[in-house]
């Protein structure tokens, strides 16, 4: 059931019937009509579903009343209510963890030279650190959908801001935990009291009691929280290949609110979301949520994109060929907190200018993460496809999430 597009439906995003429509970097199954299926999606779909046409029936007619009742009764009917924890795309597969960490500094420039030594020997000479770098918050950009007026204070607020952000990929807990201190990056570190602002630890993927100690040793309060779901992806899948995700990732970070009550029912949503998403969207190497902490309305959420058309495009085609756009529409979306433009009390974005910018354009709600770009990134970018064999860098990317040769099912 893992694969439930060719599962269900092979004539729907299989990568046999739709192999003559798909080049090496064509996301999903559009049948060369992609412009056709997204002027559709953009122009009807989407307006119509999230009510802003029609007189609002398609929000509470097909989604309420038709589109997410009959997904919820398919699932009951296929099984896919009680899938086996084995899958590839389930919580209980995934081998790397994700860290976030937002602390404050005494000095910014004290922090970037020490940091960025540190960061640079610790990825480079370890071949199960694929990422590990940072950014001020005074190099930041503020979210699109702000307004003139917000985006200058956004700024002004950035610029005496001494916060900075840390994110890194490991392999494993045990390399999470076998990563030393640097003693001059630790003596950079601001004094953090409970009155402390901004303060946040998120941690996604394995995240076992080995991950859980090394990160206890912090000061910062790591959310662990509850409900975890979704996949993390490992080497090497050719979604890690250099070659042909060449970087660097688009990575979406966020904190963000769901409608009241909400949780495990997004909870399961989201984890057969991700099913379909791990397979179609080969470059998509993390789709990460749960619950947060120290509020039932709130969820932390990782995006972790390493190719803009097989990652981004990919985990949400515009097209309905796919059986994503539906079930993320009908089943997700309604239980998140502002819909498509999901409120997000954190909300950030790693990324070049040009990817976000081509991301916001293609879904809108995209514009409410705060922006940082590589051009300011403190230590070296993330090298994902580190280690990866000959062969894996040079197997052409499908639709099936999987190099062509082995398709992991």
């Amino acid at each position: 059931m893992e694969n439930c597009c060719a599962t269900v439906c092979p004539c729907v995003c299989s990568p046999v019937i739709c192999k003559p429509f798909i080049g090496p970097k064509d996301p999903a199954c559009y049948c060369g009509m992609r412009g056709c299926c997204e002027g559709f999606v953009n122009c009807f779909l989407l307006p119509y579903v999230s009510g802003r046409n029609c007189g609002g029936c398609g929000k509470w007619c097909v989604v309420d009343y038709i589109g997410g009742p009959i997904n919820r009764t398919c699932d009951c009917i296929c099984g896919f209510d009680s899938r086996s924890p084995d899958r590839p795309s389930s919580v209980e597969s995934a081998k790397g963890v994700v860290v976030l960490t937002i602390r404050p500094v005494k000095d910014v420039a004290a922090y970037k030279a020490a940091y960025s030594t540190y960061a640079q020997s610790t990825q480079n000479g370890n071949p199960g650190v694929r990422a590990m770098f940072s950014f001020a918050k005074c190099d930041s950009s503020p979210p699109a959908a702000y307004d003139d007026a917000k985006a200058a204070a956004y700024l002004e607020d950035a610029k005496a801001s001494k916060t900075i952000l840390q994110v890194a990929w490991y392999d494993s807990p045990e390399i999470l935990a076998g990563i030393a201190k640097d003693d001059a990056v630790e003596a950079c570190y601001d004094e953090i009291t409970p009155d402390t602002p901004d303060v946040w630890g998120a941690a996604f993927g394995n995240r076992s009691d080995v991950t859980r100690a090394a990160l206890g040793e912090s000061a910062v309060k790591y959310e662990f929280g509850s409900m975890p779901r979704g996949f993390m992806k490992s080497a090497p899948h050719q979604g890690f290949s250099n070659s042909l995700s060449p970087g660097p990732p688009m990575i979406w970070m966020s904190k963000r609110w769901v409608q009241s009550g909400k949780n495990p029912a997004i909870a399961s949503a989201f984890g057969k979301a991700g099913d379909l998403q791990y397979h179609t969207a080969p470059a998509f190497l993390s789709g990460f949520e749960y619950s947060a902490e120290d509020n039932p309305d709130q969820l932390w959420s990782l995006r972790y994109f390493n190719d803009y058309e097989m990652g981004h495009v990919a985990h949400f085609p515009k097209t309905l060929l796919s059986w994503v756009p539906t079930r993320v529409l009908f089943t997700m979306i309604p239980l998140l907190k502002g819909g498509l433009g999901a409120e997000f009390p954190v909300g950030l974005s790693f990324s070049t200018k040009e990817d976000i910018a081509k991301a916001i354009a293609y879904n809108g709600g995209n514009a409410a993460y705060d922006q940082y770009y590589w051009e300011n990134v403190i230590g070296p970018l993330p090298d994902m496809g580190k280690g990866m064999p000959a062969a894996t860098e040079a197997t052409p990317m499908v639709p099936g999430g999987a190099p062509s040769a082995v398709m992991e099912r």
